[in-house]
């Protein structure tokens, strides 16, 4: 066999072998969490939905945050009143799709559950990505911004959106991983008011 005959057959082993790569890639790069059997993409952009409910009440990992107006507040500052911890990004479709569950939430239950709507920002894909977003939609619920980049790792969580349910002495309750439903939601609120 001469050289030009092999280099065809090595070129085209090496295209079949690149359109089986992608064709494997495209199948497995959806991955599911085995802490949480949620579905998590390639950018570990949680899909779809899992809950737990937290087996033995621990306190909630504290972490500092700034309001709208970059004034810094901690978690631990509401403890009496139970919290919806809600972790979001501006360039995450599934954030963006519950956004309206939760000012539903709000304008329900604001006067008796304390939301915490936490954009962490070293996730955004700009500086201002999220305060440009909530700018623009016209939500009323109350967003925090995280500066420090620990909050997914405190949570152990791996994508966008999250949602957790603490109670009013601090406690993790449940968490809902992935997008979340406004019946979800809601049952998940009225079980920290005990309803």
């Amino acid at each position: 066999m001469d050289d030009k005959k092999k280099l065809v057959i090595v070129i085209a082993a090496l295209a079949v072998l690149l359109v089986v790569s992608v064709a494997v890639y495209d199948n497995y790069k959806d991955r599911v969490d085995p802490a949480t059997g949620t579905v998590v993409t390639g950018d570990s952009q949680a899909m779809g939905e899992a809950s737990a409910a937290v087996n033995t009440l621990s306190p909630a990992p504290d972490f500092t945050m700034q309001d709208a107006s970059g004034k810094s507040v901690k978690l631990s500052d509401f403890k009496g009143k139970p919290v919806v911890l809600n972790i979001w990004t501006s360039w995450c479709s599934y954030c963006k799709a519950e956004m309206p569950y939760f000012e539903s939430a709000y304008k329900q239950y604001g006067d008796k559950v304390q939301f915490v709507m936490l954009n962490p920002v070293k996730s955004e894909r700009s500086a201002d990505g999220g305060k440009n977003f909530i700018k623009s939609s016209g939500y009323t619920f109350p967003v925090f911004y995280e500066t420090g980049g620990k909050v997914l790792s405190q949570y152990g969580l791996r994508g966008f959106p999250s949602t957790i349910f603490i109670d009013a002495q601090g406690n993790l309750v449940s968490k809902n991983v992935g997008a979340i439903t406004q019946a979800k939601l809601n049952a998940g609120i009225q079980s920290l008011l005990g309803s």
